[in-house]
């Protein structure tokens, strides 16, 4: 597949015989089109590979069960973490309960 400028004017013209057989007979072989869909078709497909490709990076985190986790009295910690982001360095409270990250809570510090 090509990729070919419209023209808007008709006085294009080939100078010989034979390159314009050629061209015609390239024209008529190879698909063409032109610049706004070659973009939006482009952008679709790497669009969908992204996609694709997050779809197995979810995964649900398991507890291992224990007889904490059976009586309801779990182990429940707050670690104070800090987000990578970006360098200005906001704060979270992560709970975490037998081992799993189960919620966050934003840190607010007064100024």
């Amino acid at each position: 597949m090509s990729l070919t400028r419209k023209s808007t004017s008709a006085s294009s013209r080939v100078p010989s015989q034979l390159i314009g057989s050629l061209s015609r007979g390239l024209r008529s072989a190879v698909p063409t089109m032109d610049r706004r869909t070659f973009l939006k078709r482009s952008g679709i497909g790497v669009g969908a590979g992204i996609a694709a490709t997050q779809l197995n990076m979810l995964q649900k985190a398991n507890a291992a069960e224990t007889k904490a986790m059976l009586d309801g009295k779990g182990k429940i910690e707050v670690k104070r973490t800090v987000c990578t982001h970006c360098s200005v360095g906001c704060a979270f409270d992560a709970t975490v309960e037998n081992g799993v990250w189960v919620r966050q809570d934003p840190v607010s510090v007064p100024h």
